[in-house]
């Protein structure tokens, strides 16, 4: 919706997803029942100051809590920096964390990060931006926009909370087949189809 609205007006609209290999996104691995992981590049939008900023409470609220960070490497905080990954790589850590978080601030049309995150298993913590909200639905957990108290809270209650955590990343992955290429391939299809005829 939120690509959708920059064009509306100007022209008919259908809505269909960015597709994403969903099989292909989880590996056999062992999760670690108290890591995050964040996946970005190092720059303000994606929101990496404010994990920083919320995870020295994180860390001292939640025994055995890690941060591991891909796409950013600054060598500091006490966090795993991976920097840049390579795909296999991310797909074996996503499928290593019990939290994905995206803590963006802005500028986003879809959010392709958080339905990797969900195809991987991990429960989703994400700033309340409204294309987060449209590709996460009630799959995600949603905190306001650039707040560190409500992102702080919600990963320490995510980390601490097994049951809540779990079905979370269960939702996560039954909402995650809409984003499936087979089911954005077919929807394309009929787009082309209708257009044509």
């Amino acid at each position: 919706e939120t690509a959708a609205d920059a064009v509306r007006g100007h022209m008919e609209v259908v809505i269909v997803p960015n597709g994403l290999d969903v099989a292909g996104m989880s590996v056999d691995i062992d999760r670690s029942p108290r890591r995050i992981v964040f996946l970005g590049r190092d720059e303000p939008r994606k929101g990496l100051d404010l994990l920083l900023e919320a995870w020295g409470d994180v860390s001292d609220s939640v025994p055995g809590a890690e941060l591991v960070v891909m796409g950013g490497d600054r060598k500091s905080h006490d966090v795993e920096w991976m920097g840049h990954v390579d795909s296999e790589t991310k797909v074996r850590v996503l499928n290593s964390a019990a939290v994905f978080v995206a803590p963006n601030t802005g500028g986003e049309s879809f959010g392709i990060v958080l339905v990797e995150a969900m195809a991987a298993g991990a429960a989703v913590l994400a700033s309340n931006l409204q294309s987060f909200v449209d590709v996460g639905g009630d799959a995600v957990r949603f905190f306001k926009t650039g707040d560190v108290s409500e992102l702080t809270a919600g990963l320490v209650e995510l980390l601490n909370d097994d049951e809540a955590r779990v079905d979370l990343a269960r939702r996560g992955q039954r909402r995650v087949g809409r984003f499936d290429w087979d089911t954005v391939v077919a929807a394309y299809r009929a787009v082309y189809e209708e257009s044509l005829s």
